[in-house]
């Protein structure tokens, strides 16, 4: 999401709160200061509660989400660093053909599956990739099988086990219902002074505005969280760049 965007949400919170001020801050119970202070400051306090909780819920859970999806992803990147490791313990008849599917499986997880996942699906060349590997090692002559293979065997089937783990972040998204109830809560919070009789006076409107872009900024934050997969706050393939540097340090 570009700049703009965040400029537009910030902005679009900043008049709906000046808005709301001009609108309802010229009511009788504005000018004559007609109100029960207590009671107000309670209403508000659980106003400003409300959002101030269901924002900070959002904000831990998407950023747990964010680092089990990296803590799955860099698993399965060192398991592809222990597979192309123990590949180098077979014969050099099968060695460099195993090394080099397990090459080409993590350069289409970066090239084609990334992208693929901030749309919410697996790369189907991925898979195809990753069982290429297998079938490499399923080729292997019987009289070939060392202890090299059964090492390497066993690190290719934890691959799999590992990249199920990895694509079941795709459904790791926070709760829609509580994304509504987070703006709400923003609305409610940038409108209650004014309905409560806030003075629209220049001082108030500029506070009320200075409110409503913290707020607008904060849902666009949430929003931004709630994928751990779609840009700009999302998990990059760093770990799987990194598995391909331990490939040519172990060849």
């Amino acid at each position: 999401m570009t700049l703009a965007v965040w400029i537009l949400c910030t902005v679009a919170g900043t008049c709906l709160a000046v808005g709301a001020a001009l609108w309802l801050g010229r009511s009788a119970r504005s000018r004559e200061g007609e109100f029960n202070s207590q009671a107000l400051s309670f209403a508000g306090g659980v106003v400003l509660s409300s959002f101030i909780l269901v924002t900070g819920f959002l904000i831990v859970g998407a950023w747990q989400l964010q680092s089990v999806a990296r803590s799955h992803a860099h698993e399965e990147a060192r398991v592809l660093a222990k597979a192309y490791s123990s590949a180098g313990q077979l014969d050099a008849r099968d060695r460099d053909e195993v090394r080099d599917r397990i090459t080409a499986y993590t350069h289409t997880v970066i090239d084609d599956e990334w992208p693929d996942l901030a749309r919410h699906h697996a790369s189907p060349a991925a898979w195809r990739e990753l069982d290429a590997v297998q079938g490499a090692l399923n080729a292997v002559p019987e009289d070939r099988r060392a202890s090299g293979f059964e090492a390497t065997s066993e690190a290719v089937d934890e691959v799999y086990v590992k990249r199920y783990a990895r694509l079941a972040d795709l459904d790791a998204v926070s709760p829609s219902v509580l994304f509504a109830a987070m703006i709400v809560a923003g609305v409610l919070v940038l409108v209650y002074p004014p309905v409560v009789g806030m003075t629209a006076n220049r001082r108030n409107i500029a506070l009320l505005g200075f409110a409503g872009a913290v707020v607008g900024f904060g849902i666009l934050l949430v929003y931004q969280m709630r994928d751990p997969f779609t840009a700009p706050l999302s998990v990059g393939p760093s770990a799987f760049e990194a598995a391909l540097v331990r490939f040519g340090q172990l060849t």
